[in-house]
């Protein structure tokens, strides 16, 4: 036998039954009542009705089908949309596996401080790194900063862990072979010096004075001890440091000659978006790494990195001439007077920023 939402949602229900389903009036579970009424929130002549039904509905009938895991996803995103500033509604919605946390990135960024509160309370969104970065940036969480940071730390490293095993799992083969490889910087621009290159070589002297027999500044002594924490490691060892390490870390990794160590400083899950946008406009890293970087849609979105790549003169052009449709005019024009990048490129950065300000005209 069909359920009643079956028959409303097909449209056989008989008109009397649809409008006392929009009253909430039937005698039906919990679960069914409520997704008959997201059902007939769309209808055309009930939908307010029903919307406002389930508005005053019961809470605790709300946390018990917000709370089931055989409720539709669909019901699940009404219900956050609707009930959204009701904390206990919200938090049980976060621990339900049924919602993809997706679906919370509005609330992490816009909710008041105790809809915040309930959504860290679930494990699913303490455990969630990028969900706990949005909650960050969100004025409310001002509050619960300091337990936020620590839950964030905690998030990041468990998902390095994963992350790393998994990068090593899929690339097995290719680390070890290339496993004995030592750590060697990727070539920058030529003519350009190379800072990172020297203290390298100093740190495999051992040396912590300066060629001019000068002390060493204490950010140099420890940038020396890095690179020669890093020229022990085989390559298996530097990519876990790529997805476990510190920022300091991560901006040497993304220059190793190993193609496999520098592409798991992307895949690392604490890279955040200002590192991103460093490692696009970076003329010492691989081609290989630009490129990689130019598909990871989560970044590209970012202006600043679709920019630094575009403007990068080491960007491969296959990967420049895509990107230049999306460029603001006046970065369009920047590109098309900047005699250190492909000419190709600048000719058709100016075609396109003529193009744009004509038709403004």
């Amino acid at each position: 036998m069909a359920r009643m939402v079956d028959l409303i949602r097909d449209g056989s229900a008989p008109p009397s039954v649809m409008r006392r389903a929009a009253q909430g009036v039937l005698s039906l579970p919990a679960g069914e009542a409520i997704e008959i009424l997201v059902v007939l929130a769309g209808h055309h002549e009930l939908g307010t009705e029903a919307e406002q039904t389930l508005v005053n509905w019961n809470e605790g009938s709300l946390i018990e089908v917000a709370s089931d895991p055989h409720t539709p996803p669909d019901v699940l995103r009404y219900m956050l949309k609707l009930h959204g500033q009701r904390p206990a509604v919200v938090e049980a919605l976060c621990d339900n596996p049924a919602l993809e946390l997706e679906e919370l990135k509005a609330a992490a960024s816009h909710a008041g401080d105790e809809v915040l509160r309930a959504m860290l309370r679930s494990e699913r969104v303490r455990g969630a790194s990028w969900l706990l970065e949005l909650i960050r940036a969100n004025p409310a969480a001002a509050p619960a900063i300091q337990r936020l940071e620590q839950w964030l730390a905690t998030a990041q490293n468990k998902e390095a862990e994963t992350a790393a095993t998994n990068f090593l799992m899929q690339h097995a083969e290719e680390v070890a072979w290339q496993d004995p490889q030592p750590f060697e910087l990727a070539s920058g621009m030529e003519g350009e010096d190379d800072p990172l290159e020297k203290l390298l070589r100093r740190a495999r002297r051992g040396d912590t004075e300066r060629d001019d027999t000068e002390a060493a500044e204490p950010e140099e002594i420890e940038q020396l001890s890095l690179l020669q924490k890093i020229g022990r490691m085989r390559v298996g060892e530097r990519i876990k440091l790529a997805m476990r390490g510190s920022r300091e870390e991560r901006m040497v990794l993304i220059r190793d000659r190993s193609k496999l160590v520098a592409l798991a400083v992307l895949e690392s899950p604490k890279v955040n978006d200002a590192e991103m946008e460093t490692f696009a406009a970076m003329k010492n890293i691989q081609e290989s790494v630009l490129r990689a970087i130019s598909t990871k849609r989560n970044y590209i979105k970012n202006y600043g990195v679709l920019r630094s790549l575009a403007s990068n003169p080491k960007t491969p052009l296959d990967v420049v001439l895509p990107l230049l449709a999306h460029l603001l005019a006046k970065d369009q024009r920047a590109l098309a007077m900047n005699k250190n990048v492909n000419e190709t490129v600048r000719k058709m950065a100016l075609k396109m920023f003529r193009t744009k300000t004509e038709k403004r005209d």
